[in-house]
């Protein structure tokens, strides 16, 4: 049992290296996309600096300005670094390479997990450096003491990994319907949305946020970047834990999905 683990562990654990090496290849891409983000946060700071000058008051809800704004350079980040293989799966049903890679020596969801994560991993060192760079500049530094960074990175881990779940889903949804373009926009909007990425779920009408602190995409988004300006070490065992148990939930559903999919899938091309 232990030698198999190691083995799946190192199978997976190269696959992820050689999308890494890969993406370090093109490195320089990937940093010229970031400047998205340093665009997007940019205007960021021009709309919330209005809005608390407009308020006239240093926090709303909370959180100062600063804080505000550390908290977008989190939700983008995790949001510009995180998989979207699901198009990726669509792709393979609608030219017929899933009938390789579905048969190959390995389990199908978990090839996909592997090949993204080097991939997001460089995506998020990349686009958080860029973040806090401007950031940084233009509201000064954001101090993180080191005993909390383990647990930070815990949260955002267990977040790509519930995006992964939602991604397989959404995916394995090509093998009934082909294309999922439309169901990757809805969960898109509801992550900038209910998931806190655009705006702060502190900020949202009482039932509104309380609506929102109920469904898994606060877990993904908001409550990371939350922990990130403000952490406690309460708030992170919660969040652990809710994040743990939509885990699991979505792994189970992820699971069952993908034994209706086999039996449904027409694969077309090859």
């Amino acid at each position: 049992m232990l030698r198999r683990l190691q083995l799946n562990t190192a199978k997976y654990g190269a696959i992820a290296q050689i999308n890494l090496q890969n993406s370090l290849a093109y490195a320089g891409e990937l940093a010229n996309r970031s400047l998205f983000m340093v665009v997007i946060l940019y205007v960021f700071v021009q709309l919330w600096r209005a809005t608390y000058s407009a308020v006239g008051a240093a926090t709303i809800a909370g959180l100062s300005f600063a804080d505000t704004l550390w908290y977008l350079v989190m939700t983008e980040t995790i949001e510009l670094s995180r998989s979207h293989f699901a198009n990726q799966m669509s792709d393979e049903v609608k030219d017929g390479s899933l009938a390789y890679t579905i048969s190959r020596p390995y389990n199908y969801l978990l090839y996909h997990w592997s090949y993204g994560l080097g991939d997001m991993l460089l995506r998020l060192v990349i686009n958080f450096s860029a973040g806090t760079i401007l950031v940084t500049a233009l509201v000064g530094p954001r101090p993180v003491q080191p005993v909390y960074i383990l647990p930070l990175l815990v949260s955002i881990l267990l977040a790509m990994a519930l995006n992964f779940c939602i991604q397989g889903m959404i995916g394995l949804c090509a093998f009934i319907t082909e294309d999922v373009q439309s169901l990757q926009i809805i969960y898109q909007k509801f992550l900038f949305i209910l998931g806190g990425m655009l705006i702060p779920l502190d900020f949202f009408p009482g039932w509104l946020r309380d609506f929102s602190l109920i469904l898994p995409f606060n877990y993904m988004m908001y409550a990371p970047a939350r922990l990130f300006v403000q952490f406690d070490w309460t708030r992170w065992l919660n969040v652990t834990a809710m994040q743990l148990a939509w885990l699991g939930v979505f792994a189970l559903a992820l699971g069952a999905l993908f034994r209706v999919g086999l039996r449904h899938v027409s694969i077309n091309g090859g």
